[in-house]
């Protein structure tokens, strides 16, 4: 019987003093104990490391790791990635709070399916400090009947793609093998936000086995003054750089022509959200526009960019002209056609 614990939880402490103590006692309360726990503790202002360092002479299975300020929570999962003695990687962030049944319920899972490189779940969202497990806002990417068996990762990106959904990258919405993630190295983008968009399709591309799970175990707390809920230029650009770097994830492996049309859209859906939805973009300015187009439009990188744009819904094929305008810092085109047509379209078959 091996002495390393099931599970490895890593958690990203950085400026969330506020919310680490219900994040903690959600790990620490886990009604299955085998697992350790590692506070990531990049440097801070607050009192975020001083919480966890009380944590960790309450409760042994925790241990704080403190880091320079690396501007994005890619360090904390890499950090996982690369010292984790658990079978299976945990995500959480120090904003977050999971269940306590969460381990528990993921391990009997487990005993069902067999080892699997990826298990997914659901979670919910709140802007509270409770959780109605029943009535808030469920996040999954499947339905009901995918618990049934194990498949693989495309197969999980088809069934996502299949009934029009749009793949929620979240990384802390599933489990991972560690030994699966260090084979593959699918470590995450340093120093950039939207680190999940890039890292996704990534681990489901090379995922041989794929569960779900239909219970909701993690909360994702809304706070207004976090980093993916402002509307600012850092998200767009950090979006373009991700996406620029799965093109050369594209390149260098062969992709069924289907998941490729399923990644068109859904890229180009979180690029042009941030760049021209009349609210996400309202601190977007036409020269951060243009910042954005240049890094899609680099010697050697437009024409994949193109390829993308070829693959994805007819509306987005529409606007390829309008882009190109963009590029050439003519923006009115462009502007007007996501504002004024493009988004009140898509919302309208939203509410129908």
């Amino acid at each position: 019987m091996s002495n390393l614990p099931k599970f490895t939880v890593v958690l990203a402490c950085y400026q969330t003093e506020p919310y680490l103590p219900a994040a903690l006692e959600s790990i620490s309360r886990q009604t299955f104990s085998d697992f350790e726990a590692i506070c990531f503790v990049e440097e801070s202002t607050d009192k975020s490391l001083e919480i966890c360092q009380a944590m960790a002479k309450r409760d042994s299975r925790f241990k704080v790791v403190t880091a320079p300020k690396s501007g994005a929570v890619s360090s904390t999962r890499n950090y996982g990635i690369n010292h984790a003695k658990g079978e299976y990687l945990v995500v959480i962030d120090g904003d977050d709070w999971v269940s306590v049944e969460m381990l528990e319920k993921l391990s009997m899972k487990l005993q069902t399916t067999g080892p699997v490189d990826v298990l997914s779940f659901m979670g919910v969202t709140t802007t509270k400090d409770t959780v109605d497990w029943d009535k808030d806002k469920k996040i999954t990417n499947f339905r009901a009947n995918d618990a049934d068996g194990v498949f693989t990762g495309l197969e999980a990106i088809r069934r996502v793609g299949r009934f029009g959904g749009s793949i929620n990258n979240y990384t802390w919405l599933c489990i991972y093998r560690v030994a699966f993630l260090r084979e593959h190295n699918l470590y995450q983008t340093p120093g950039l936000t939207m680190e999940d968009l890039e890292s996704t399709p990534r681990i489901w591309f090379f995922a041989k086995t794929f569960a779900y799970l239909n219970e909701a175990f993690y909360v994702y707390r809304r706070r207004p003054n976090s980093m993916t809920t402002e509307d600012s230029p850092r998200l767009v650009i950090d979006c373009a750089r991700q996406i620029k770097s799965l093109m050369d994830f594209i390149k260098k492996n062969t992709i069924p022509e289907d998941i490729f049309s399923i990644w068109s859209n859904q890229w180009l859906t979180v690029l042009y959200w941030f760049m021209y939805h009349p609210v996400s973009s309202r601190k977007i300015t036409n020269e951060d526009r243009k910042q954005v187009l240049d890094i899609l439009f680099e010697n050697g990188v437009k024409g994949k960019f193109k390829q993308i744009v070829s693959r994805a819904s007819l509306p987005k094929r529409v606007s390829w002209p309008m882009i190109l305008l963009a590029s050439k810092g003519i923006y009115f085109p462009a502007n007007f056609f996501f504002r004024q047509l493009y988004y009140p379209l898509v919302e309208r078959r939203v509410r129908n």
